[in-house]
């Protein structure tokens, strides 16, 4: 078998084995075996060119053959770096470089009339050192990819690397072939190289990819794996959140229950006042008509019944004043459900005052009220009224224990961008600086009989509007709380 025809089935062996991996791993539609195929195919093109001497010039079987030999093998070897990620910049210049190198080298050899066996001495020598680049690649990806796929890579670099430099020294001491068809043992020794290596680095590049793939899709399941688990978690943590919350709720509605019966007894007094008031003219009127019908009666004549119905429309008047100060009691005093509606806060707001006017009055307390009525908010009304509440029961008592010259309480509500502000302001004795911190603090308090509860749960209700709760005071001056709601998006009645 001559050497020409082993040219051409080295040739074929290229081909086959190239075109099958193409084959078998087209469904990956990976670049990478695209390259991979791809220059097996320029590689076994370049064998075609170099067994057709006789039939092709010997320029043009130097020029071509050696350019796709270059183009075949530097893109095997991009193809193995492009496993672990792209090849850096810095090797692609540094391999690129040296094949750029090589082939001028060979072309100025070639056209400048150099023997055959310099050319291919260089070529030799060249191969032998380039084609370490396959042992070191399969020593890199034995890091992190199937091992026998890169000792199989590893080991066609040595066979090519020791199969090629034997044959560049044995021409070097002068008993090797010096023509490309000679035949001899050191071509043979290439040529059995060549078919080893081949198949070692295609097998090794199949294994090498499909345990890649397969740690891709390991990878991919156990991240599916962990994200199932963290969406459990975290199913878990919003229903246990959600529970919290839940129970959060009911124990500042019963904060809110148990701060109203607290900051109430503090009314108490006021409220009998403001109730006695209608009541005992009750009395006085019902005792009136009482005595004019016995009168009538006696002197059997017929009653003033002008007069008659003027106490009686004093009587009913006196009733629904009796009655509207319970309900407000009843609305104040009763269990909140949670439920948020449209509210106007200046109702809210009227509605507390209401029952703190007797005891203002009674400490001699000035109020000031400047609100628009037609601001709104989406909350809970008895939830609101307790921050007033609690509000107004600490301004005043602020004041009451003062003992300013004259105690006065402003209450304001506007609008200022998306925002209700509402400010409570009293001119007392403000707050000590170094109490500031614990204001809002549950179970500090600065009173006698208090529970350190009212701030720190108005705060808690005013977050679970959305709003805001703070305070400015100037020691000696003022003290001003304000209240920040948001507006629904129409905020103003017509």
């Amino acid at each position: 078998m001559n050497v020409q025809t082993i040219f051409w089935m080295d040739a074929f062996l290229y081909l086959m084995l190239h075109a099958a991996i193409w084959y078998g791993l087209a469904r990956f539609r990976s670049p990478v075996v695209v390259m991979w195929s791809v220059s097996g195919i320029l590689s076994a093109l370049s064998l075609c060119v170099m067994g057709s001497r006789g039939w092709l010039s010997t320029d043009v079987v130097v020029v071509v053959g050696l350019f796709l030999m270059a183009a075949g093998n530097w893109g095997r070897q991009v193809a193995l770096r492009s496993l672990n990620g792209p090849a850096s910049p810095m090797w692609l210049c540094a391999s690129g470089g040296a094949n750029v190198a090589f082939l001028a080298l060979s072309y100025g050899l070639q056209f400048s009339g150099s023997p055959e066996s310099t050319i291919m001495l260089v070529f030799y020598v060249f191969y032998a050192f380039n084609c370490l680049e396959y042992f070191f690649a399969g020593k890199r990806i034995a890091l992190t990819h199937d091992k026998k796929g890169a000792d199989s890579v590893m080991w066609a670099g040595l066979i090519l690397s020791v199969t090629l430099g034997v044959k560049a020294l044995a021409m070097m001491a002068g008993v090797g072939a010096e023509d490309l068809y000679e035949h001899s043992w050191d071509h043979a020794l290439v040529f059995i190289g060549q078919f080893t290596a081949i198949m070692l680095l295609c097998v090794g590049f199949m294994q090498i990819f499909v345990d890649q793939d397969h740690r891709r899709k390991i990878a991919t399941e156990q991240q599916l794996a962990r994200e199932q688990e963290q969406a459990a978690l975290s199913f878990q943590h919003a229903q246990d959140l959600s529970a919290l919350l839940t129970e959060r709720e009911e124990i500042i509605r019963q904060l809110t229950l148990s701060n109203k019966s607290a900051g109430m007894g503090a009314l108490v007094a006021s409220f009998a006042h403001e109730l006695n008031q209608p009541l005992t003219a009750n009395l006085l009127h019902a005792e009136l008509l009482q005595a004019k019908l016995e009168e009538a009666q006696r002197e059997r004549s017929t009653p003033n019944l002008a007069f008659l119905t003027q106490v009686a429309n004093a009587v009913v008047h006196d009733t629904q004043r009796a009655a509207d100060i319970i309900r407000k009691l009843r609305n104040l005093f009763r269990m909140s459900k949670g439920e948020y509606t449209a509210l106007k806060l200046n109702e809210v707001v009227q509605e507390v005052l209401d029952l703190v006017q007797s005891k203002m009055k009674d400490a001699n307390i000035g109020c000031t009220v400047d609100w628009d009525p037609h601001l709104r908010v989406h909350g809970d009304a008895t939830q609101l009224q307790q921050v007033v509440l609690n509000l107004l029961n600490n301004a005043i008592d602020a004041l009451t224990e003062s003992g300013c010259d004259k105690p006065e309480l402003r209450i304001s509500g506007k609008a200022l961008g998306d925002q209700l502000h509402l400010e409570v302001e009293d001119n007392g004795p403000g707050i000590a600086p170094e109490r500031a911190e614990d204001v809002f603090n549950l179970f500090k308090t600065s009173k006698s009989q208090g529970m350190g509860v009212g701030l720190w749960l108005s705060r808690s209700i005013v977050e679970m509007h959305g709003g805001r709760l703070t305070f400015q005071s100037e020691p000696g001056l003022r003290t001003v709380f304000t209240l920040r709601l948001p507006l629904l998006n129409e905020t103003m009645l017509g």
